[in-house]
C-alpha cells in the first residue's frame, strides 16, 4: 500500500531562500540534503509539496524542514525532529500536513522541556487516552489536532472551542478536551461535516467544569480547504479528507513565576537528626514549603568531601567524587531495627541536637561508627538483596572506583593519592581486580557499596516526595573537584593538574579567590563527547529538577592560578587572547623583567614592615646591584613562604605575600611569548614607580586584556560548553553570575534560556549601589542573599550608611533608617523581590526567618554559612528551631503564602 501525503507549512523566507523537507526515509532522502524536497511557495507565505510513501517494516517516519539560503547555507528548523507513523494513515486518502515552522527556539521553549516545569509543577496524573480517527463517511472530513502547552495547572486540561457546532459555535462549556497521553503535546481527532467547513477556532484551558477559562492570545486559527491539487497522484479517487494541524505552541503571554527558599541540608534542625541535617529530613522541609506555597528548595552540593577526617572536611565545594553522596546525611534510624545500635543514637541524639551549630567531627565519627557495626550484620544477606544488587550495577562506572579510593583513605589516613605506598595512580584493570570477590579490599569496598545504596534511597525517596508536592529540588554543581578526589585520581587526563581555579578580587575577598581545585582539560574532554559531564549531570538529575552551575563564568573562562600560589592575585583568564611579547615591544615595553619580576625597593619593605624591614631584608631576600631586592629562592613564591615560614615568623607572611604580589606582567609558563597584565595593577608600586608614558602605555593594554579583547573569544567558548551541558539533562539550568561578569554572559544566558542570578547587593554595573528588582529580566533567579554573604538582617548591621541609601532610595522609605533590620524591613525587602519579573524568587532561610520578630531574633553573625576569604572557614551553621515547631507554625506559612499571593507568583 502507498500513502500520499501533502506538506503544508507557513513560512515567510527572504527573497531568494528555498524551503526543503527531509527526514528518515527514502522519499524523504534518509537526511541527506542533497535528497531533500523543495516545497513549492503558493502565497501568503504557505510552502507545500506531495510525496508517496510506499510501505515499509519500519514506518516511523521522522521529519523537518531547512531553508536553503541564497548563499546555498542550510538553516534547519529547530526544535525536535517530528515524526508520524504509516500505520496511522489510510491509503485511501491524501493525507495533509499542515505544520508550524519551529523557529529558531526561544529562551521560552527550552526551559520549558525541564523536568521542574514538566513534571513538578505541571505533571500529569491519570491522563486522557488518545483516540485515532482512521476512516469516516462520505461526506465528512477528519481533522487531526495538535497543540504544544506546558503550562496547564494539574487539575485543568487544554480545549479546543471554535465557530461550528462541533467546536460548540464559541461556548467554552460546549468546549472539546484534547488528550494529554503524550504531555505537553495534546490531541484531539474531529470528523466534520462539509457544511461545516470552514471554520476558525481557538485553544483554551480550563479547569473541569470549565469555570475558569484562560484563552490562548492572538488572532483565530482557521481551517479552510486546500485550493492546490497534485496531479500526478489523481487515481486517488477521494478528494483530501484526512488533515493533520500541527499547531505549534500553544499562544500564551503569561509568565509563570514562583518562590522557592534556600538552606543547605545540613543546616537543618529536627528531633529525629542527629546533630545534623539529613536527607529524610526534607521531608518536614518540603511540608512547611508546600502550605507556605513556595515551589523550590535551593540546597548546597551534597557529595562526600572526606579527605583529612576533621572539620576541613565541612567544605561543601570539595568534593572528592561527583557521584558519590555524603555519608554524614543517612539516616540512621531508617536503616537498621537493631536495639542496640538505635539505643546508641538515642543516647547522642540529646547532646547533638542541643548544639546551636554542627559539630562535624562528632556526627561523622558517630554515624561511620554505627554505619559499621550496621554493615556487619547486614552483609550476609546483601547477595540475596535485589534492589541493593542492581543498584551496585547500574553504579558501577563510578562506585568501584569510589569504594576503592575510600578504603584505600580509610587504610592510610589520607586522601592525598600521591602519598599511598600502593595504587597512587590507578588503572581500570586495577579497579577491576579489586572489585572481584577475590580483590584484597572487597569486603571494606562493599561497605561502601551500602551506605551509598541506602544515601541514595534517602535522598530520592524524598525527591519524589517533593515531586509529588509541586515542589521541585534544585541542586548545586560545583565549579571543581578536589584534587585528590576520585575524579583527579582515576582520570587526571581530565584536568590540568598544575594550575588552580579561583576567581579575582570581588566583594567577596580583596585578594582574589583560590579555590585549589585542578582546571578542566577542555580539549581533552572534547575527544569523547564530554562523556564525564554527561555523566556527571545524568547523575544529578536522578535527584534533582533544577540545578545551580556555580560559577558559571568559569565555562566562558576560568581564572586560572599556578599552584605556587596561596591567593588569587597572580591569576589569569583560561583562554584569553594574551599581551604577545611582539605587542608589548611595539608600544615601547622592552624591559620584560623589570615588570615581571617582584619589585622590591627598601622603601617598599619600609612601608610594609615597617621596623622591622631590616630584619626582613636579612632573613629573607637577597639585595642585587640597582639597589633592589630579590626573594631568595626558598621564599619565592607564596606555596614556598607558607610551607616556610616557622611560626614566629609567620607575622611577615602577609607582607611577603605582597612582595611575590607586586608585578604588573604575569609571564605564561607554557609560552615565553605569552603575558598578562596582573588584576589590580594600579595597586602594585612595581606599576606606579614606572615613568608616567610607560604607565598610561600599559594601563591602556590592562584594559584592552580585561575589558574589550576577550568578548567574542568568551562568547564562542561558552557557546561551545554550555549547550552541552544544557543539551544532556532535563533539569532547569540556573547558572551563578556573580563577580567580575563580562559583558557577553548576560547575552548568552539569554540565547541558551539559562536563568541568571540576581543578587540586589551585588550588582554587575559598578556604577550602581544596588539592583531594584524592577530591573530584572524574566530568565533570572533573584535573591536577598546568598550562602557566601551575610543575610539580609545582618548585611544591615555592617554597613549602617549603606543600609540608610538603601532604605531611602531602593525601599523608598524616608527618615533614618532603623538601626536592625526589622520585621517590616525584610518583609519589604522580600516584597519587592517576588513582584520583579524574575523566573523564580529564592530567598535563604534565614532572611524567610527575618520577617517574623520570633524567627528573626538570633544574632545574624550567627546565621552567615560561608565566609568566602577564609580558605580554612568551617562549615556549620544549623537553624535555630526544629523543623516540626516551622511546619505548625501556620500563622508563619500563612504570612509567606500572603506575601506570594499578593505578587501572583502562586501557582495552585
Amino acid at each position: 500500500m502507498t500513502n500520499v501525503i501533502r506538506f503544508k507549512v507557513n513560512y515567510f523566507t527572504r527573497l531568494g531562500q528555498e524551503l526543503y523537507i527531509s527526514g528518515s526515509t527514502e522519499p524523504l532522502g534518509n537526511w541527506d540534503e542533497t535528497k531533500a524536497t523543495k516545497l513549492t511557495y503558493c502565497d501568503n507565505g504557505d510552502w507545500e509539496t506531495l510525496i508517496q510513501f510506499p510501505s515499509t517494516s519500519n514506518n516511523k517516519v521522522d521529519y523537518k524542514y531547512f531553508v536553503m539560503d541564497t548563499n546555498g547555507e542550510k538553516i534547519w528548523e529547530s526544535g525536535s525532529n517530528r515524526s508520524f507513523n504509516l500505520n496511522d494513515l489510510n491509503s485511501n486518502y491524501i493525507h495533509e500536513f499542515r505544520d508550524t515552522y519551529q523557529s529558531p527556539t526561544s529562551a521560552e521553549n527550552t526551559y520549558l522541556n525541564s523536568s521542574f516545569f514538566r513534571e513538578v509543577l505541571f505533571g500529569r496524573e491519570n491522563p486522557t487516552q488518545y483516540s485515532l480517527i482512521k476512516q469516516t463517511q462520505a461526506d465528512k472530513v477528519i481533522i487531526h489536532f495538535q497543540v504544544k502547552a506546558t503550562y496547564v495547572p494539574p487539575n485543568h486540561s487544554i480545549y479546543i472551542v471554535g465557530s461550528n457546532t462541533q467546536l460548540g459555535n464559541w461556548r467554552t462549556d460546549r468546549a472539546v478536551k484534547l488528550s494529554d497521553e503524550i504531555y505537553p503535546i495534546w490531541k484531539v481527532d474531529l470528523e466534520f461535516s462539509k457544511d461545516q467547513l470552514p471554520f476558525s477556532y481557538k485553544y483554551i484551558i480550563a479547569d473541569k467544569i470549565k469555570s475558569v477559562v484562560h484563552w490562548e492570545y492572538g488572532n483565530d486559527r482557521w481551517f479552510t480547504a486546500s485550493t492546490t491539487h497534485a496531479t500526478e497522484y489523481s487515481s486517488t479517487t477521494n478528494e483530501d479528507r484526512d488533515f493533520f494541524f500541527n499547531d505549534g505552541e500553544f499562544k500564551d503571554s503569561q509568565l509563570l513565576r514562583s518562590a522557592g527558599v534556600a538552606v543547605p541540608i545540613f543546616s537543618l534542625r529536627s528531633k529525629q537528626g542527629l546533630g545534623i541535617g539529613e536527607f529524610n529530613d526534607l521531608h518536614q522541609l518540603i511540608d512547611w514549603s508546600h502550605q507556605s506555597g513556595l515551589h523550590m528548595i535551593q540546597i548546597l552540593p551534597i557529595n562526600d568531601t572526606t579527605v583529612y577526617y576533621t572539620w576541613r572536611d565541612s567544605y561543601p565545594y570539595s568534593s572528592v567524587s561527583v557521584y558519590a553522596l555524603h555519608p554524614i546525611y543517612i539516616h540512621i534510624d531508617s536503616i537498621t531495627k537493631d536495639s542496640k545500635i538505635l539505643a546508641q543514637v538515642n543516647e547522642h541524639r540529646e547532646k547533638l541536637n542541643k548544639l546551636t551549630t554542627v559539630d562535624y567531627e562528632a556526627v561523622m565519627n558517630l554515624k561511620s561508627k554505627l554505619l559499621r557495626e550496621i554493615y556487619a550484620q547486614e552483609k550476609k544477606s546483601l547477595d540475596s538483596n535485589k534492589e541493593f544488587n542492581q543498584f551496585v550495577k547500574e553504579s558501577e562506572d563510578w562506585i568501584r572506583a569510589y569504594a576503592l579510593y575510600s578504603v584505600l583513605r580509610d587504610t592510610y589516613k589520607s586522601g592525598d593519592f600521591n602519598e599511598w605506598p600502593v595504587y597512587s595512580t590507578i588503572s581500570s584493570q586495577d579497579i577491576e581486580k579489586e572489585s572481584q570477590p577475590t580483590g584484597k579490599y572487597y569486603d571494606d569496598m562493599r561497605y561502601y557499596y551500602f551506605v551509598q545504596f541506602h544515601l541514595h534511597n534517602q535522598l530520592l525517596a524524598a525527591s519524589k516526595y517533593a515531586s509529588d508536592k509541586r515542589i521541585g529540588l534544585k541542586g548545586d554543581l560545583p565549579i571543581g573537584v578536589n584534587r585528590v578526589s576520585v575524579d583527579a585520581w582515576q582520570s587526571p587526563h581530565l584536568f590540568r593538574m598544575n594550575m588552580s581555579t579561583g576567581a579575582p578580587p570581588d566583594a567577596f575577598a580583596d585578594d582574589g579567590q583560590n579555590w585549589g581545585f585542578p582546571t578542566y582539560n577542555w580539549e581533552v574532554m572534547k575527544k569523547d563527547g564530554y562523556a564525564w559531564w554527561r555523566s556527571r549531570l545524568g547523575q544529578m538529575s536522578k535527584y534533582f529538577h533544577a540545578f545551580r552551575i556555580d560559577h558559571i563564568l568559569g565555562f566562558f573562562r576560568i581564572w586560572e592560578i599556578p599552584t605556587t600560589c596561596v591567593t588569587g592575585l597572580l591569576g589569569k583568564f583560561n583562554p584569553s587572547l594574551p599581551l604577545w611579547r611582539s605587542e608589548l615591544q611595539n608600544n615601547g615595553l622592552w624591559d620584560i623583567d623589570r615588570l615581571t619580576q617582584p619589585y622590591i625597593r627598601y622603601h617598599t619593605l619600609r612601608e610594609l614592615f615597617g621596623e622591622y624591614a631590616d630584619s626582613v631584608a636579612t632573613k629573607f631576600l637577597n639585595e642585587s646591584s640597582d639597589n633592589r631586592f630579590n626573594l631568595k629562592p626558598e621564599y619565592a613564591t607564596e606555596r614556598l613562604i607558607e610551607k616556610n615560614l616557622n611560626e614566629e615568623e609567620a607575622m611577615y607572611k602577609s607582607g611577603l605575600f605582597k612582595l611575590v604580589q607586586n608585578v604588573s606582567l604575569l609571564a605564561d609558563p607554557e609560552d615565553e611569548n605569552r603575558f598578562y597584565p596582573r588584576i589590580d595593577i594600579t595597586k602594585t608600586s612595581n606599576f606606579n614607580e614606572l615613568s608616567d608614558d610607560i604607565k598610561t602605555i600599559l594601563h591602556r593594554l590592562y584594559i584592552s586584556y580585561y575589558y574589550e579583547r576577550q568578548e567574542e573569544l568568551w562568547a564562542q567558548v561558552a557557546l561551545q560548553r554550555l549547550p552541552l551541558i544544557k543539551g544532556c539533562t532535563k533539569m532547569l539550568v540556573c547558572g551563578e553570575d556573580l563577580g567580575m561578569v563580562p559583558k557577553c554572559v548576560e547575552p548568552v544566558l539569554q540565547d541558551l534560556g539559562i536563568l541568571g542570578l540576581r543578587i540586589q547587593r551585588m550588582p554587575s554595573d559598578s556604577n550602581k549601589d544596588f539592583y531594584h528588582p524592577n530591573e530584572y529580566s524574566y530568565l533570572t533567579v533573584n535573591t536577598t542573599s546568598s550562602h557566601d554573604m551575610s543575610t539580609l538582617r545582618g548585611w544591615w548591621e555592617e554597613d549602617r550608611a549603606r543600609s540608610q541609601v538603601f532604605y531611602n532610595k531602593i525601599l523608598g522609605m524616608f527618615g533614618d533608617a532603623p538601626y536592625f533590620c526589622e520585621p517590616y524591613v525584610s518583609e519589604a525587602v522580600i516584597t519587592q523581590h517576588l513582584h520583579s519579573q524574575s523566573m523564580i524568587s529564592i530567598f535563604p532561610l534565614q532572611d524567610w526567618f527575618g520577617i517574623s520578630s520570633e524567627y528573626g531574633s538570633r544574632d545574624p553573625k550567627e546565621e552567615k554559612i560561608n565566609e568566602p576569604s577564609n580558605p580554612m572557614h568551617y562549615w556549620r551553621y544549623r537553624m535555630h528551631i526544629n523543623l516540626e515547631a516551622l511546619v505548625n507554625d501556620h500563622d508563619f506559612s500563612k504570612n509567606i503564602q500572603r506575601l506570594i499571593l499578593s505578587s501572583n507568583r502562586n501557582l495552585d
